[in-house]
């Protein structure tokens, strides 16, 4: 299964990280990883976040180094220092972890980052979502593969279903952790993961079902990228791959969904995010894009600015920046095809930096 999963990805051996907590799903997924890559020239290696949101976190964090230690699997504990948020601890834990492990792998050299996520993920994230009122992209789930600043997350157990995580560790005679978190009833995902049962029995609808109907959501949001990078080739213009440009006329008469999807598009490459702003925000942008007196703003670290019948976007620039004459002669004198485009000055500041 991972071997498939490596070449339709065209993944070629080298080191992956394994995000592991202790619990049956990402020992699950660590033990595979060594049992169906190493075997293939893959290097795996172990990394546990010690959140010390819990008194057990060390405890849970020791207990997974002497299980990797005993499997012959290189492991490290990333420790989550400083104070934590009263509030909102869940999100500010799940991006504290991520930035760990990011970290950890731009240090090392390590392009990919493995995690345990599976079919019932897959579909509590569906509910959580439809209970946010998302549209198609936040309907279709997590993606296989998802690149972040310096690392590509792998998903591939997307379609698997746990309780085979868990026939397999018993087979090993290996025990887990049980998250405590995982019967907090004030989560949302909580929440979801105990009336999905339910709806099972009342209905007959399984998870696979589920799971298919995502997939074909995720076709036609694969069709919608397709042609927003058609429309991206051909109607705008790139200067240093961070800033783009294209006529205000293009932008505002094209079809609003694909107005809001170019937007979502340009806002995730230009600030070198894996995701766009919330959706009501980009659509709040493109209200402001429609106005004839707009002339900027910035949203998501991008900044938009309307310059002589043409929209542009650029990273946001926190820092002022000298800017001269002269330094503008300099660049522009390595760059000659850029010597006739009539920049804004944000855009001439930005390139001479």
């Amino acid at each position: 299964m991972l071997q498939a999963f490596c070449e339709k990805h065209k993944i070629k051996p080298q080191k992956i990280a394994v995000g592991v907590s202790g619990g049956a799903d990402s020992l699950y997924a660590v033990l595979k990883a060594k049992e169906e890559l190493v075997p293939l020239g893959f290097e795996i290696v172990a990394l546990t976040v010690d959140h010390g949101l819990r008194k057990s976190s060390s405890k849970e964090a020791a207990f997974v180094h002497e299980l990797m230690q005993k499997e012959g699997i290189e492991h490290y504990t990333l420790l989550w220092q400083g104070a934590k948020p009263k509030t909102g601890v869940e999100e500010a834990a799940r991006l504290a972890r991520y930035d760990l492990l990011e970290n950890w792998c731009k240090a090392h050299n390590v392009c990919y980052l493995m995690t345990a996520h599976h079919l019932t993920d897959q579909v509590e994230t569906f509910f959580m979502r439809l209970e946010r009122g998302s549209g198609l992209d936040g309907l279709c789930g997590m993606r296989e593969i998802t690149p972040l600043k310096s690392v590509c997350v792998l998903r591939p157990f997307l379609k698997e279903n746990p309780e085979n995580f868990k026939v397999y560790l018993k087979k090993r005679q290996i025990s887990w952790v049980e998250d405590e978190s995982n019967n907090d009833e004030n989560l949302l995902r909580v929440k979801i993961r105990h009336f999905l049962p339910l709806m099972v029995q009342k209905t007959g609808i399984k998870f696979e079902k589920i799971g298919q109907a995502m997939e074909c959501l995720q076709g036609t949001r694969a069709y919608f990228e397709k042609k927003v990078k058609s429309l991206i080739q051909n109607n705008f213009k790139c200067f240093n791959e961070k800033v783009f440009c294209c006529a205000r006329v293009f932008l505002c008469e094209n079809d609003a969904e694909m107005q809001y999807r170019l937007l979502c598009f340009l806002l995730k490459n230009v600030a070198g995010s894996a995701y766009a702003p919330e959706a009501d925000k980009v659509l709040g942008l493109l209200e402001k894009l429609k106005q004839e007196n707009f002339k900027s703003a910035t949203l998501g670290h991008c900044r938009i600015i309307q310059h002589k019948g043409f929209v542009w976007f650029l990273p946001e620039i926190r820092e002022k920046k000298p800017y001269s004459t002269k330094l503008w002669k300099e660049y522009v004198s390595t760059h000659l095809i850029d010597k006739k485009v009539k920049f804004p000055a944000a855009v001439k500041r930005f390139l001479i930096l």
